[in-house]
């Protein structure tokens, strides 16, 4: 499923994906699978994703699986 949390994130900063990734101190091509939730990446790249946009690694990449674990406990 695509990460869109991630992605907005990024257009916010004005940034494309190869500007963000370098910034970030990842590839470019492993953000671009992370926001197209090709790939997961390690707790590492979380971390330094989540420091860099100043937000906890919960909200960019957990959020969405909450939600649905949340709408299917309540059904």
């Amino acid at each position: 499923m695509m990460n869109k949390k991630l992605i907005k994130l990024r257009i916010d900063r004005g940034l494309n994906q190869k500007e963000a990734a370098k910034e970030i101190g990842i590839s470019q091509s492993m953000l671009s699978s992370l926001e197209q939730g090709i790939r997961s990446g390690s707790d590492e790249t979380k971390i330094k994703i989540a420091n860099f946009y100043g937000k906890s690694v919960e909200s960019i990449f957990f959020a969405n699986k909450l939600l649905l674990f949340l709408i299917n406990l309540l059904k």
